[in-house]
């Protein structure tokens, strides 16, 4: 007797999630450490904000932009020789960086080998953890999400101590030792799920892009990382020109990776009840409120006053950028299914790379032009409130496409009076047993929507082959062997 998909939200995923985490800890960990530096290289090199924020700006968007070649190469090859090639360039970036001796070295430098290097590596973690999970999918990403946050907390602190001891030349060199050593590990710590096939990947693709949901999120997304990434990559300046010391600067973009952290574990463990997408929106609109209190601040003149307001903006913030980007890849899977996730994935990162390129230099160039903080952190408000504008009408269900294949089927009309009985063997015995095709909840591992509303006869072109699912344990004892097909309303969640 053939049996089901046995590797989803097994041990082996876990491990797998943990490795994933540690990755983008470093990667996170080394590219937000830049804005310890920032202002050091400023007054070594003779630039303002603007010309030092395009660095950051530019690694960023490779970071995340790569994500629409890593996506498919990921598909094709699997993540062992993404991460080797990405690891060794994104340490070799950091190493040529402490070399420079213009600024413009560091665009090439910096933002090809942590950017593009990173960027090979960090959207096919997120889309190998979710194809080893599917009841706990939700979690295992904000675990791999929750590395960002880990890398802000422990990096930002170290890269500010290494400044202090050996300036920002040797700062950047330690670093690329460290990142190093935690990549080898996590090397082996991570593998590829064993391959399941989910039917033609490139016509659901085609189908997903053109669904007003897809773009909703691309185009969200660049309004979330313009406002975001231009905020980390100018908090610790801005800090510093509203009066505050280096120490306390840099204390804020620790606090946004503490923030971030109870954001992405408090959010991915409501996902079940509330549903991701819902909480994907609440994390979204949380972004506007904190801007809001970051522009106050810019009116305050007690420096303890100023001081206390800047940590509840940091709060909030990094509680709204966690939550939002650990559910991101279960969103993803949940409105679009598992066919072609890489590379949908890899657009939608694309899409946050696009936002991540304006708005850091955005920030610093106005920054520059105006002679103060007040209208760029203003601008980033209003950026984040078109954003949940946008987001806020996408839909909470599974897209109604023919080639959908997930863990729960998307909603379908009625089957017509021509559909002929089909009954299907049990992967696994007296749990999932297909029935006829009548007007009911669906069986979870339908052959989904056109499928069974056609005729036996006619030619399935889009539909993908069957995918069943394994039944969890807490499942199968609520049911107490009632029989009966498991059905959606038994595994999925309201999302």
């Amino acid at each position: 007797m053939a049996s089901g998909p046995t590797h989803l939200d097994s041990a082996r995923g876990w491990v797998t999630a943990c490795g994933a985490a540690l990755s983008v800890m470093a990667a996170f960990g080394a590219i937000y450490s830049f804005n310890a530096f920032a202002k050091s290289m400023a007054d070594e090199f003779g630039t303002g904000h603007g010309p030092i924020s395009l660095v950051f700006g530019i690694t960023v968007f490779l970071f995340f932009g790569s994500a629409l070649v890593s996506g498919r190469l990921y598909d094709r090859f699997g993540i062992a020789p993404l991460l080797i090639v990405g690891a060794t360039m994104f340490c070799g970036g950091l190493f040529a960086m402490s070399q420079v001796s213009v600024l413009w070295h560091g665009y090439v430098l910096f933002g090809v080998g942590l950017g593009f290097g990173g960027g090979l590596f960090n959207a096919p973690l997120f889309t190998l953890t979710a194809m080893w999970f599917a009841r706990h999918r939700a979690v295992a990403q904000g675990i791999v999400a929750t590395g960002s946050g880990l890398g802000t907390v422990f990096f930002a602190p170290l890269a500010q101590w290494l400044l202090e001891v050996y300036g920002w030349r040797g700062g950047m060199k330690a670093l690329a030792v460290v990142s190093a050593g935690i990549f080898a590990v996590a090397l082996f710590m991570i593998k590829r799920p064993p391959k399941m096939e989910m039917g033609d990947a490139g016509r659901h693709v085609s189908l997903v892009v053109r669904s007003a949901a897809f773009w909703q999120m691309g185009v969200s997304g660049v309004f979330f990382t313009m406002a975001v990434i231009g905020s980390l990559g100018s908090v610790v300046t801005f800090a510093q020109d509203d009066g505050l010391p280096a120490r306390a600067a840099v204390a804020l973009l620790t606090i946004i990776g503490f923030a971030s952290i109870v954001g992405r574990m408090a959010l991915t463990s409501l996902a079940r009840p509330l549903g991701s997408v819902r909480l994907v929106k609440m994390a979204f609109f949380g972004l506007p409120v904190a801007y809001a209190i970051w522009f106050a601040t810019t009116r305050v003149s007690a420096l303890e006053a100023k001081f206390v307001l800047l940590i509840v903006f940091a709060s909030v913030l990094g509680v709204s950028y966690g939550g939002f980007v650990a559910l991101l890849g279960d969103v993803t899977a949940h409105l679009f299914g598992l066919v072609g996730l890489g590379t949908v994935m890899g657009m939608l990162f694309f899409s946050a790379g696009t936002g991540a390129l304006i708005g850091p230099p955005l920030m610093g160039f106005t920054a520059d032009a105006t002679g103060g903080i007040g209208l760029p952190i203003a601008i980033s408000g209003v950026i984040a409130a078109v954003g949940v504008v946008v987001l806020l009408p996408m839909t909470r269900h599974p897209l109604d496409l023919p080639t959908y294949v997930g863990p729960g089927a998307p909603p379908s009309p009625a089957p017509s009076a021509s559909t002929q009985p089909l009954v299907r063997q049990p992967l696994i015995p007296q749990r999932l047993v297909r029935q006829p095709a009548v007007p009911m909840v669906r069986p979870v591992g339908d052959v989904l929507g056109a499928a069974l509303e056609r005729p036996r006869s006619a030619p399935l072109l889009d539909a993908p082959p069957d995918v069943f699912w394994p039944i969890p344990d807490d499942i199968a004892n609520d049911r107490n062997g009632a029989a009966g097909p498991v059905t959606v309303a038994d595994l999925t969640r309201s999302n």
